[in-house]
């Protein structure tokens, strides 16, 4: 009878083990989900997302690193353009390739950085609105370019 129940105790907790290891944060995962539904997206969305790609902010633990990605002159409430998002990548991840960008620091000059480094395509302009899903992709291909770490 001790056997039997041991093996199924051993069995209840081998079934609930993937739940155990393979927790994450559910608020990133949610933040996420509401984010591909967006057709514009602000500026504070893309500081969120720099915060969670950098781990310095999580659900668990707050923490006031968001300065870094900070760009002067923007609200979180203001809506993203493509100069915008490329000006804090370029930031984030110290582009070079681009001397206009390196003597400027402007958004048009960020973009075209962005664009010489294959994170971004030139398919329109750096004032063109970001939805969701493109900021989702243009943050697959910052991981890609940093080389998933």
């Amino acid at each position: 009878m001790k056997k039997k129940s041991v093996m199924f105790l051993f069995i209840v907790l081998l079934s609930f083990f993937p739940v155990f290891t393979f927790s994450q944060d559910m608020t990133q995962l949610e933040f996420m989900s509401e984010l591909d539904d967006k057709t514009a997206v602000t500026y504070g969305d893309a500081v969120k997302l720099f915060r969670y790609q950098t781990g310095i902010v999580s659900a668990k633990k707050k923490s006031s690193g968001a300065e870094i990605f900070m760009l002067e002159g923007y609200s979180e409430s203001d809506t993203l353009t493509r100069g915008m998002a490329a000006l804090m990548t370029a930031q984030y991840l110290d582009l070079g390739g681009s001397i206009m960008y390196l003597v400027f620091g402007m958004e048009r000059y960020a973009y075209r950085a962005c664009i010489d480094n294959g994170i971004m395509i030139s398919d329109g302009s750096e004032n063109d609105i970001l939805n969701g899903p493109e900021l989702l992709e243009l943050f697959s291909k910052i991981d890609e370019y940093k080389g998933g770490e």
